[in-house]
């Protein structure tokens, strides 16, 4: 006797079905950690944390994959820079310039001061006194269903999979991608 074709189907379908839905497991890639000062008093880092002690001065300071933390008393004579990482000042703290950070927050508590811009793309911009940023304070963020679309962009944008090119003026001809 044979058995109809149709109820085995769904058994099968309906077995499989959960496995399809279901992503599968990423393996999580070694972090990657670069610090760089520059002979001109800058400072980046990817894949770790930038910290300004007190009583540093750096002309910038650019984060990647990580937080740009200006201490009381440190100053940043140019612009901070976090990027998918969050830019935040202790009361006390100076930057000269702007304060940036694509695809997390910038924190500017009472008693710290940014002279020119604070900008938070993809993220929240935390002031607590206006007067403490002299120039434009901006937040650009877009959520749809609890989910930061601007920080979703920036992250697809600069995926890890991306080259990054260091530039060294000195010397152009062993420039190579890390």
């Amino acid at each position: 006797m044979r058995r109809p074709l149709l109820p085995t189907l769904l058994l099968a379908c309906s077995l499989a079905l959960p496995a399809l839905a279901a992503e599968p497991a990423k393996t999580p890639k070694p972090a990657k950690r670069i610090c760089v000062n520059v002979k001109d008093g800058s400072r980046s880092v990817q894949g770790t944390d930038l910290v300004v002690e007190p009583g540093e001065k750096v002309k910038d300071a650019v984060a990647v994959d990580g937080d740009v933390i200006v201490k009381k008393g440190a100053v940043v004579d140019n612009d901070v820079v976090a990027v998918r990482g969050r830019v935040i000042l202790e009361a006390g703290a100076r930057v000269k310039g702007d304060a940036v950070s694509m695809g997390g927050e910038v924190r500017v508590p009472s008693g710290a001061r940014v002279d020119g811009n604070a900008t938070a793309l993809g993220g929240k911009l935390k002031v607590d006194k206006p007067e403490d940023v002299g120039g434009e304070r901006v937040n650009f963020s877009l959520e749809f269903n609890g989910e930061d679309l601007v920080k979703k962009f920036i992250s697809k944008a600069l995926d890890e999979d991306q080259k990054c090119h260091i530039l060294d003026d000195d010397d152009n001809d062993a420039d190579k991608d890390v």
